[in-house]
Formats: structure tokens, C-alpha cells, sequence
């Protein structure tokens, strides 16, 4: 079978993470690339024998016959690529978040339902190795019974950086829901939420707090605090069990006689960015079979995050 001829848009360092994997990855090669900078564009090139660079998206796309696109640009840019897209019926590759509202969000699920457009947001920590091997031990030990998530920001730093003021604004939508989706990806459909948020600075919230029950049985709970030190973390709980990622990327479980055991990532999660490998791994079997696996998320399980996000804001 001929390889997965893939356009890429964008070229700033994460497409150069994904350029790593695709490099290593059999059946997928880069016939072209497009960047809003098409001197950054070219620099890309040289270091990843990518065929060949255009001056827009629709030269990319009329002069390459292409099986997918990767869309690799800002936050604050990236609905609108999406939507102009959408209508060709190409197979998308997104970077998170897909739009900086839900309901954006929710305007390219309905534009894909419309076109037929198949989609995966690369939602990446959902393909971390040590998460899939943690699962694997509370499920060996009864299951879930809780989970705690911990998703603070440094928005002190944050504010500084010269990060645009839409994306500021919808921060929770745009990098939070990295956090939030860990909910649904550990504990699966939620049955009830009680959520609580307080503002110190933020016009939508700088602190969170939400109590979940999960389909399954499971109890959750999910904090952050925009402004005070602190980082990202999970805990798993299930009988006689606990398993800990802090940071995300560090695992650990404890036994029931507080014995500690490390989580050893995968050896792709070692040599590249964490999850990026099964995450392209998955989208090359998406476009192979025309059918996304768990634990990939279209543009409808974006959405079922963002108005996660959206209850929290709401609270």
C-alpha cells in the first residue's frame, strides 16, 4: 500500500514535534507544507526533507493530491482554518483547542456532520503511556474508585508573555481543557457535576472546584488556581491502590502497605514529545479504516470537553 500523503499547516515548534513522529512513523509522508511565514516554512524543510513548500493553503491543496492535512497553527487562528477547510472533505489532523469558544466548537462539528468530514483533535496526553499502564493497574485491582486532577496555571507568568488578549480570555478553553479532558478520558461519561468558581483577577474565573460522579460509579474531583504556585497532577484511587502522575509526564503507584513503584513511559514517549507517537499512530489507523478509536477525540469529543470547561466558567 502507497504511503498516506499528508499536508501540514504551520510550522512553528509543534509541527516540528510532529515532524519527529512522522519522520519515524511507516506509511505516512509529507508532500507539503504552508506556513503564514513562509521563510520559517522553508527553514523547516531543510531539517525534515519535506518535498515541498507553498505560499498558501490552496495551493497546498490543489497541487498535491492529499489523503490529510495536519493543522498545526495558534489558537486564535485556527477556527477559522478549520472552517474554510472543512467544505474539501479532507481528513484533518487539529491541534487543540479547535476554537477558543465552545460554541465555535460546535459550529465545526456541525460543519463536519454536514461534509462528512472526518476529524481528530489532538487531544496527546490521552496517548501518554504511563496513563494507559496506571489504568491498567487500577483495573486490575477492582477499577475506579476516584479521581483527583489538579490543573493549576501560572497565570502571573502568563499575562506577561504577550499572548493575545483573546486567548488570555478564553484560557480555559484554550489550555485548561488539556486538564479538564483528563476527567473524561480517566473517568468516562459523567453522570453529575457541582462546580464552584470564584474570580481574583480573571473576567471568567481564576479559580475552580467541581465535584463529578462518573457513569461508571466513580467519584472525581478537579481544582485549579490560576495564581497560586503550582503545577499539573492526577490521582488514580482504587482498592488497596493508588497510582500518581505529578508532574503529568512522572508516574508512580502505591500498594496497600504504602510500597512505591515506578511507571516507566514507553520507549517512544522517551524519545519524543509524550503521546505524540500514539497519537499519529492512531490517526494513520483513522485513515486507513475511517474510524477513530478510544481514546481519540473528533471534533464532537472537543466539543463534550469545552462545555465541560463552559460548566465550570458557569458555575
Amino acid at each position: 500500500m502507497s504511503d498516506i500523503r499528508l499536508g501540514i499547516i504551520g510550522a512553528g515548534n509543534i509541527a516540528m514535534e510532529h515532524l519527529k513522529v512522522i519522520q519515524a512513523l511507516d506509511g505516512v509522508s509529507v508532500v507539503g507544507l504552508t506556513s503564514r511565514t513562509i521563510s520559517k516554512a522553508k527553514e523547516i524543510t531543510k531539517s525534515f526533507q519535506v518535498e515541498n513548500v507553498y505560499e498558501n493553503i490552496e495551493s497546498l491543496i490543489k497541487k498535491c493530491s492529499l489523503d490529510a492535512l495536519m493543522i498545526l497553527v495558534s489558537a486564535n487562528q485556527i477556527y477559522d482554518v478549520i472552517k474554510d477547510l472543512i467544505p474539501n472533505q479532507i481528513p484533518l489532523f487539529i491541534e487543540k483547542p479547535p476554537g477558543l469558544l465552545p460554541e465555535q466548537t460546535k459550529t465545526l462539528v456541525e460543519l463536519a456532520n454536514q461534509y462528512e468530514t472526518k476529524t481528530m483533535v489532538g487531544y496527546n496526553r490521552r496517548y501518554y503511556s504511563i496513563f494507559h499502564k496506571g489504568l491498567d493497574i487500577i483495573n486490575k485491582n477492582g477499577g475506579l474508585l476516584g479521581i483527583s486532577i489538579e490543573g493549576h496555571e501560572r497565570f502571573w507568568k502568563i499575562v506577561t508573555r504577550g499572548i493575545p488578549i483573546e486567548i488570555r480570555e478564553n484560557w480555559i478553553y484554550g489550555n485548561s481543557t488539556h486538564t479538564i479532558d483528563l476527567l473524561r478520558f480517566f473517568g468516562g461519561n459523567i453522570r453529575n457535576i457541582n462546580s464552584f468558581s470564584k474570580s481574583l483577577k480573571e473576567k471568567n474565573g481564576d479559580q475552580f472546584v467541581a465535584a463529578l460522579e462518573f457513569e461508571s460509579g466513580a467519584l472525581g474531583s478537579y481544582s485549579s488556581y490560576w495564581y497560586s504556585p503550582g503545577g499539573w497532577s492526577v490521582t488514580l484511587y482504587g482498592e488497596g491502590v493508588t497510582v500518581i502522575f505529578k508532574p503529568l509526564e512522572e508516574g508512580k503507584w502505591l500498594d496497600i502497605d504504602f510500597k512505591q513503584y515506578d511507571i516507566e513511559p514507553n520507549e517512544f514517549d522517551k524519545k519524543y514529545k509524550p503521546g505524540f507517537y500514539g497519537q499519529l499512530k492512531a490517526f494513520r489507523n483513522m485513515l486507513k479504516t475511517g474510524t477513530l478509536d478510544w481514546p481519540g477525540q473528533d471534533l464532537v469529543g472537543a466539543f463534550t470537553t469545552m462545555e465541560l470547561a463552559r460548566k465550570l466558567v458557569n458555575a
